[in-house]
């Protein structure tokens, strides 16, 4: 027992003995582990690349890319179907209902207030009279009241569904007509489809400055056939806007400008824009599919202030620290347009794109600066 004793305390003074070392010794230390923690945490808060700032924290994921990922073809086949179901039974529906309720209710007052008119004073004036005049005055007032009233009042409503559902075409010979006999006449070339697609914004709502903005959106490769566009508004059954647009003839960044179609944003309102790739007309569930949420809001008086003050060539880092990702990507975008030989606009176009989760399409400017 007292040799055990003897053991114990000579371990616990041993242990004490190392304990008072390392502590004499740790202030001359360096602290190693807390450096790269330290500099990873901000790992493109740099003054030569611009830093987007989203506008909350914890924010829902809006935008959908279309590729070889089992989700997002879900998504884009349930949405694609939804749309076209919509579309054709809003049609159907508003051209029914306008015409039969307008004809209904307008012969039908027509004729019983005539008839009734009539029949009252026939019997006051006179049965012969009454009845000759009540008849022939309720019958034409009443056919002719009701045929006017109907007609306008089914055409009407069944002219406005149409030209709601009518997609507003631009110049790439196609004829105007209901939607889904347009999409059901395109010709799906033989060529394979892109195997990726997507609108180049934020993961969550993206804001604007302009109520009218640019859309930019990149596709892996040559599509021989139409893209469908599509613009929805929060809360609207019927789309802002549909066109057909052209396939590009190979891989690249393509832009989408509202002002171009005289189409404008509401402020403070949440639209839905979708880039669709109809591979099989009769089958709208295997769309190609891809889309985003954008909102306008216009910017304060001190971002514009700030905006007029800095040099063009910068103002996408404006942009992108206020939140505003549309304007970020679209300014620089252009830049690179302008000046396709600039390594540095690419590079700043890499960095927005690595900060909302498109590093895939960020590697597509590498192949311009080999």
């Amino acid at each position: 027992m007292k040799t055990n004793t003897k053991l114990l305390r000579i371990v616990s003074w041993i242990h004490i003995g190392a304990l008072c070392l390392l502590l004499s010794i740790m202030p001359s230390m360096p602290i190693y582990a807390s450096q790269p923690l330290t500099q990873q945490s901000q790992p493109i808060q740099l003054q030569n690349f611009p830093t987007y700032a989203p506008p909350g924290t914890n924010l829902d994921i809006r935008r959908r890319e279309g590729g070889d990922n089992s989700t997002s073809r879900g998504l884009s086949r349930g949405m694609s179907r939804g749309l076209s179901r919509g579309l054709s039974r809003g049609l159907s529906r508003g051209l029914s209902r306008g015409l039969s309720r307008g004809l209904s209710r307008g012969l039908s007052r027509g004729l019983s207030r005539g008839l009734s008119r009539g029949m009252s004073r026939g019997l006051s004036r006179g049965m012969s009279r009454g009845l000759s005049r009540g008849l022939s005055r309720g019958m034409s007032r009443g056919l002719s009241r009701g045929m006017s009233r109907g007609m306008s009042r089914g055409m009407s409503r069944g002219a406005v569904d149409i030209q709601k559902t009518t997609p507003v075409l631009d110049n790439q010979n196609l004829s105007i007509s209901n939607h889904e006999v347009l999409v059901a006449n395109l010709t799906v070339p033989d060529s394979a489809s892109p195997t990726f697609m997507a609108p180049l914004v934020s993961e969550h709502t993206g804001y604007t400055t302009q109520s009218q903005p640019v859309f930019t959106w990149y596709i892996s490769s040559e599509w021989q056939g139409k893209i469908e566009f599509t613009l929805n508004e929060s809360g609207q059954v019927e789309p802002v806007f549909e066109t057909f647009l052209d396939g590009p003839n190979q891989e690249g960044i393509y832009e989408i400008d509202l002002a171009k179609y005289d189409i404008s944003l509401k402020p403070n309102v949440e639209y839905e824009w979708f880039l669709i790739i109809p591979l099989d007309p009769n089958e709208r569930s295997a769309d190609f599919l891809a889309s985003a949420t954008i909102e306008y809001i216009p910017p304060s008086e001190e971002i514009k202030k700030e905006l007029a003050e800095t040099d063009a060539a910068k103002r996408h880092y404006v942009y992108a620290k206020h939140g505003y990702f549309y304007d970020a990507m679209g300014t620089i975008s252009h830049l690179i347009s302008s000046n396709p030989k600039d390594k540095q606009f690419r590079l700043e176009r890499q960095a927005l794109l690595k900060q909302v989760n498109l590093a895939k399409v960020a590697l597509y400017d590498d192949k311009f600066m080999q």
